[in-house]
């Protein structure tokens, strides 16, 4: 089972329009990583649920972001919102809650992991009585550690999360966590420190759950070949490259053009380069908000923001959001 995380985040304002606005603006952002975004509209507010392993992060990130963005028409509408909300990884058995007051501009995230109740698991036994585990949190529950070699490669073969359970002596071993990310990339987590350094372990698991970077060793996350295949497979894993490869031109294009979002993350060099954020844009128009002054005042990089996502425009310059053939665009 992947470590997928579920929440949701409820707005409170009497502000209709605004409302609205930020409807458009969450159904069109980057909340769908791992399921749709489920919004329900509410006396004086709205909910929306998110599932995937980036949604919730992604989702508080971008509120905070909007109130932080004095281009938006609807900062301060926002900023008098009060917000709250939570988000749980069952499989991680990590849960946050969320908050923030009218009139505040950042949420406060609290840890409620050791609050939570978490649901139990079943594990069963395949017909060659070999034990495979199926759902994780039971067999946590029981305190069961795999020590046999077999049964784990059974295991993990199955369910690449299985690992978790396995004695530290299997964890280390080569063999059976090169099956255990085979089946699921983020089950580096539970591998060794001494194969999170191992760059074909590593190799294995980001080809096959590019966010898995975060678990490799730091001298990996340094590694071009590993950063590439890494966001190759998921823009999002951007996040947890070394600086130096944030400033690769390389490396961001290949991220930007599956996750134009990525653009977060990129060097303010590249953040000012054309080619660059065109590609993002093209992914995510409204990634347009991360480009330099400079491209948010270029004409070409605005349009085509704007033909991806028309409420890009509040990021473009002054002068381009009421230039006639941009503003046509979203007329369309």
């Amino acid at each position: 089972m992947a470590n997928i995380a579920d929440g949701y985040v409820s707005i409170k304002s009497t502000d209709k329009e605004f409302l609205e606005d930020l409807k458009n603006k969450i159904n069109d952002g980057p909340f769908s990583y791992g399921g749709p975004v489920d919004i329900m509209d509410k006396d004086n507010g709205l909910d929306a649920g998110f599932t995937g392993r980036w949604s919730c992060e992604d989702a508080w990130e971008f509120f905070e972001d909007l109130m932080a963005n004095a281009d938006y028409a609807f900062q301060q509408a926002l900023i008098d919102s009060e917000i709250s909300g939570s988000e749980s990884e069952e499989g991680a058995r990590e849960a946050r809650e969320i908050s923030k007051q009218s009139g505040e501009a950042l949420i406060t995230r609290k840890d409620v992991s050791d609050e939570r109740e978490w649901e139990e698991e079943e594990y069963y036994e395949e017909e060659e009585e070999v034990a495979v585990i199926t759902d994780k949190t039971e067999a946590l529950a029981a305190e069961t550690i795999i020590t046999d070699k077999t049964e784990a490669l059974a295991a993990v073969k199955n369910d690449g999360w299985a690992l978790e359970h396995a004695s530290d002596e299997l964890k280390a071993d080569r063999e059976v966590v090169m099956a255990a990310v085979k089946n699921d990339g983020y089950a580096l987590l539970y591998a060794s420190d001494e194969l999170k350094a191992d760059k074909d372990v590593v190799m294995a698991a980001v080809n096959n759950g590019g966010a898995a970077l975060e678990h490799a060793s730091d001298e990996l996350k340094v590694d071009r070949e590993v950063v590439m295949a890494a966001v190759k497979n998921d823009g999002a894993a951007l996040y947890f490259a070394s600086d130096e490869l944030k400033a690769d031109k390389e490396v961001i294009m290949a991220a930007v053009k599956n996750y134009g979002f990525g653009l977060d993350h990129a060097s303010d060099e590249l953040k000012a380069d054309k080619e660059v954020v065109m590609a993002a844009v093209k992914n995510y128009g409204y990634s347009l908000q991360y480009a330099s002054d400079e491209l948010k005042a270029d004409k070409e990089v605005v349009m085509v923001a704007v033909k991806n996502d028309g409420y890009a425009l509040e990021c473009a310059s002054d002068e381009l959001q009421t230039d006639p053939e941009i503003l046509a665009l979203i007329d369309d």
